[in-house]
This record gives structure tokens, C-alpha cells and sequence, in this order.
């Protein structure tokens, strides 16, 4: 049986009223996306946001290249708590942090006498699952259980670039951003390299701590060298545990964090940094075994 509606975005078929999801005009598709701060929830009319312009495949699918990346610095296991341009990244590396980015602004309602946009399905982030493949970092690894969307955000400071996955923990921060969970991975920043592994990876979490953290306190650090995959790797992996004089607002009130940098056999050494806030507290027991999956690619 087919609705009579025109294609647009609507409440989440499975009832999640913090998610809304694409109707093609003749049948639910399979792409859905985080309902933005500015959305109202209602469930009978479409959402705007400017108009989708490219068509994706609808069916579920992995991440682009098969087993989705791994870092060569164990995502700092942030499942990231919400990542703030302004503030913070994911979990570990911006949990509270509020980034608001330019494709995150909405698109201003087009005139009546404006040529209606293009239906179709809009380019949103890919669901993930099985492994993520970092062709750039050189590293595999698996996907923690739960509901993923591959990462299409900015590069946190201290990688070159970053690949991996990430989940919305709050729609709407007190200054008004998004808070993730994240699993993430890229090739370390030349000039975070340090004469030790252990040295660039320390450098590499004061960064992250640095750019995307508010006040807190570590607790539980463990640090290691390790071997990932055959190859020399260095861990640090702690609990972060934010200020409640500071938090206010905020659903996480603590994070496990970990960062991986493993040496690739190149110039620089790739890491995984997670971050991965209580509201997602679920995962946390799978981070050893996260940390387990990682391999460096041939």
C-alpha cells in the first residue's frame, strides 16, 4: 500500500522521535538522519532542509571500501560525546564539545516562485557495520554494537585526516550543538611526532584533550606499548570525568577515551582515538575487544 505524501523527510518509522527518515513519494527508503535542534516533532508533515540533491542507494549498507578502516591510533576508543566546533570533539576527544558546522546550518525555505529542489534521497551519513576500513591511516577495525553512521565530519586536531564512525548522544548541547560518541582513526600530525612512540602518543592526547575537553579529571589511566597486528604500537586509555560546575546541561557527565598509535611501517604512525560518553555506556565493555580488532592494512 502506497501513501499519499509528497517525498520528504518524516518521523523515523521505528518510532525514534529523535530520527526522521526519507519517503521517496511511493515508499519508505532506507536512509534516515538525526532530527536537527531546529526541526519540530511532528510526525505528519515532511521536514525541510534545503532539498536532497544526489540519489543513494536506499538498501543498508557498509561503510565505502568494505571493512571499514581501523586507525593506527586506536580511536582513542571516543565513540565521541558530541563533537563542537566550538568546543569539543567526540567522546573522548570533544565530548562536550559543540561544534557547529556550516552543513549543519539549515537551508533557508525556498520562495514559492523558486524552482522546487530536486527529489531524491539527500547525500546523509552512511549506516556502518561489520569493520571499517582507513585506507589513508592503514588501519581496519571493528564496528562497536549499536547504531553507527560513517564519519563525515571534520579532521580532529592532531590527525591529518580523519575516517571512522560516530553517534549523536545529544541533539542539542546548552550552546546549542551536537554531542557524539565516536570511533575514529587517521595519520598522526607530523608535528606531533615525538622520539617515542609513547612520546607521540601522549603528544596526541593533550591535543585532543586540549581542543575538545572542558575541565576534568582523568581517572584509570592505563598506558602500554603494544603490538597491533605485528607492528609497535603505544596505548593510553583512561576515564574521563568531567566538572559538574562546568557540565551543566549536558547528558554525559564521563567518558572512556583511548588513543592507539601504531607505527605503519611510513613517515608517521596512524592512531584510533574513541571517545565514547556515558549515555553510550553500553559499549564500553566491547572496547577491548575493539582495541583487539585493530590491523594495519598491506
Amino acid at each position: 500500500m502506497s501513501e499519499d505524501r509528497p517525498p520528504g523527510w518524516y518521523a523515523d518509522t521505528s518510532g525514534d522521535p529523535d530520527r526522521l527518515r526519507w519517503w521517496d513519494g511511493s515508499a519508505w527508503t532506507g536512509i534516515d538522519r538525526a532530527r536537527m535542534p531546529h526541526e519540530q516533532a511532528m510526525p505528519g508533515a515532511p521536514q525541510p532542509d534545503g532539498g536532497p540533491g544526489d540519489l543513494l542507494d536506499s538498501g543498508a549498507r557498509p561503510p565505502p571500501g568494505a571493512p571499514l578502516s581501523r586507525i593506527a591510533v586506536l580511536l582513542a576508543v571516543t565513540v565521541l560525546a558530541g563533537l563542537v566546533l566550538t568546543g569539543r570533539v567526540p567522546g573522548f576527544g570533544g565530548g562536550l564539545a559543540d561544534r557547529t558546522l556550516a552543513s549543519e546550518t539549515p537551508s533557508p525555505t525556498p520562495s514559492r516562485s523558486e524552482e522546487p529542489p530536486p527529489v531524491g534521497v539527500p547525500t546523509t551519513p552512511r549506516p556502518v557495520s561489520g569493520r571499517l576500513v582507513d585506507g589513508t591511516a592503514r588501519l581496519s577495525y571493528d564496528v562497536l554494537p549499536g547504531r553507527w553512521q560513517s564519519w563525515d565530519r571534520f579532521s580532529f586536531d592532531g590527525l591529518v585526516t580523519t575516517s571512522g564512525y560516530y553517534r549523536v548522544v545529544q541533539q542539542e548541547t546548552p550552546e546549542g550543538g551536537q554531542y557524539w560518541a565516536n570511533v575514529t582513526s587517521g595519520p598522526v600530525s607530523p608535528r606531533l611526532l615525538g622520539a617515542t612512540l609513547q612520546a607521540t602518543a601522549h603528544g596526541l592526547a593533550s591535543t585532543l584533550d586540549a581542543a575538545y575537553y572542558p575541565a576534568h579529571t582523568r581517572r584509570g589511566t592505563i598506558e602500554r606499548a603494544v603490538t597491533v597486528d605485528g607492528h609497535n604500537g603505544f596505548l593510553i586509555r583512561w576515564l574521563t570525568v568531567f566538572d559538574p560546575a562546568r557540565t551543566g546541561g549536558y547528558l554525559a557527565k564521563s567518558e572512556v577515551v583511548a588513543v592507539l598509535v601504531v607505527d605503519i611501517g611510513r613517515d608517521v604512525p596512524s592512531a584510533l582515538y574513541l571517545s565514547l560518553p556515558d549515555p553510550v555506556r553500553s559499549t564500553w565493555p566491547s572496547v577491548d575487544a575493539l582495541l583487539d580488532s585493530v590491523r594495519v592494512l598491506p
